[in-house]
């Protein structure tokens, strides 16, 4: 009878241990997904993204300038293009400098793109009357007294790099590299400082192209300028872009360059939406043909 008692006990007793077991190892189960779900938002947060592909910062009179260089993958080095981004735009402006230098290396020219200084041009602001300037402006805090009257003086800035500078070090970067034929690739404004430092640089410039360059402040160096030029823009360009390049394609055929050739895209903007493909396919079938075909026919 007592054992018929405990056989009972046993049966009703051990399944509320088993379940209440799996309960806990379930809600261990729970913490450590839980732990683990954490541990991975963390790594996410602290994580960083690498720098942009081919990094390459240059050193200039002592500062580090962002710059990107990417290596011809042909396996034939047809020369370098030297990127020079447009105003208010980076070394990765997802419009007309991005795939420039990720595609034309594909097809042997070396890219290299480095940050430009342009002027800032500040909004248009209203007068402020002689309170709201009172009022704005700031008081020193009791930690900056004491710095003046102890004769602390801030760090001097350093000395700005100007453009002409950097592209003079891009250029070296490339020499040192041994690449002789170098193409200036100038996007909007970009393009414009192109021309300015043409006549300014020792190495001679093999080649010009200008997409979307708006109407020069100068057209004097276009004549005496012999080299090729390409001179890009689309049909949705900035006002004044098509303007820009009729002036310039009458300047070169009063010179007598026969090397200068202006294209019309139908449909791009400024930025070249959509059409990235036929704007790198414009470049590379230009250079062929004005470098490559007459290597070869030579």
């Amino acid at each position: 009878m007592k054992t018929f008692i405990f056989v009972l006990l046993a049966l009703f007793i051990f399944p509320v241990n088993i379940y209440a077991a799996d309960e806990g190892s379930a809600a261990e189960d729970e913490m450590v997904k839980t732990q683990s779900e954490t541990s991975d938002e963390s790594s996410g947060i602290v994580s960083q993204r690498s720098p942009i592909k081919g990094y390459q910062p240059l050193t200039i009179a002592g500062q580090e300038i962002a710059a990107t260089y990417l290596e011809e993958t042909l396996g034939e080095r047809h020369g370098a293009i030297i990127l020079l981004h447009d105003q208010a735009e980076e070394l990765e402006d997802q419009g007309v400098i991005t795939p420039l230098r990720h595609q034309m290396p594909q097809y042997g020219w070396s890219t290299l793109t480095i940050a430009l200084d342009y002027p800032f041009e500040p909004d248009i602001l209203l007068s402020a009357t002689a309170e709201n300037v009172s009022e704005a402006a700031p008081t020193e805090t009791a930690s900056e007294e004491t710095a003046k009257a102890e004769g602390k003086q801030k760090k001097t800035p350093l000395p700005a790099i100007s453009n002409a500078q950097r592209l003079d070090a891009a250029i070296a970067f490339l020499k040192e590299k041994e690449i002789d034929r170098i193409i200036y690739v100038g996007h909007g404004v970009g393009g414009n400082l192109a021309v300015t430092l043409l006549d300014t640089e020792t190495t001679p410039i093999q080649a010009l192209i200008l997409v979307g360059t708006p109407a020069l402040k100068t057209d004097k160096v276009f004549k005496t300028f012999k080299h090729p030029v390409l001179d890009l823009y689309g049909t949705n360009d900035l006002a004044g872009a098509a303007e820009a390049v009729q002036q310039r394609k009458t300047i070169m055929k009063r010179t007598g360059n026969s090397q200068y050739v202006a294209r019309k895209i139908a449909g791009a903007d400024h930025l070249f939406t959509g059409l990235q493909t036929t704007l790198v396919n414009s470049l590379r079938g230009w250079l062929k043909v004005t470098f490559l075909d007459k290597k070869k026919s030579n």
